[in-house]
């Protein structure tokens, strides 16, 4: 797993998360949304939520920035891989972190291609989210 890199526009040393790091959680499900966030809240992130990647893709657009980036595959309107490979391709750096509970191993490498940082299956749990966290 490589190192995280910031691109909040904060003068920080690639692979280290500033303090009051950004989060942005990519999922079509409410529910799953929350957790996400709670996890990330409750290790010093602030977050905002997308229902859907092409959300993601205009926030990104509109000049918004995230240190991390939680990416579902299986989504209406614009899925993961999608998303990531556009977000991407704009020159984004952030860690983008798939979550996902896709079984076909064809579709999970396809996900990784299009630019995760690292992908993790469903249920996510708080202390795969650790690495991505400060680091001193």
């Amino acid at each position: 797993m490589s190192a995280p890199q910031s691109n909040s526009g904060n003068n920080v040393p690639n692979g280290v998360v500033p303090m009051n790091p950004t989060a942005l959680v990519v999922e079509d499900d409410r529910m799953t949304r929350m957790i996400h966030s709670y996890h990330l809240r409750a290790l010093g992130f602030q977050t905002r939520e997308a229902e859907n990647g092409q959300v993601a893709v205009q926030l990104l657009e509109s000049g918004m920035r995230y240190d991390v980036i939680l990416m579902d595959y299986e989504m209406p309107i614009m899925n993961g891989a999608e998303a990531t490979k556009r977000i991407r391709d704009m020159g984004i750096q952030s860690a983008i972190l798939g979550v996902s509970d896709i079984d076909d191993e064809n579709v999970r490498a396809s996900f990784v291609r299009s630019g995760l940082t690292d992908l993790f299956s469903k249920p996510l749990a708080r202390d795969m989210l650790i690495p991505y966290t400060t680091s001193v």
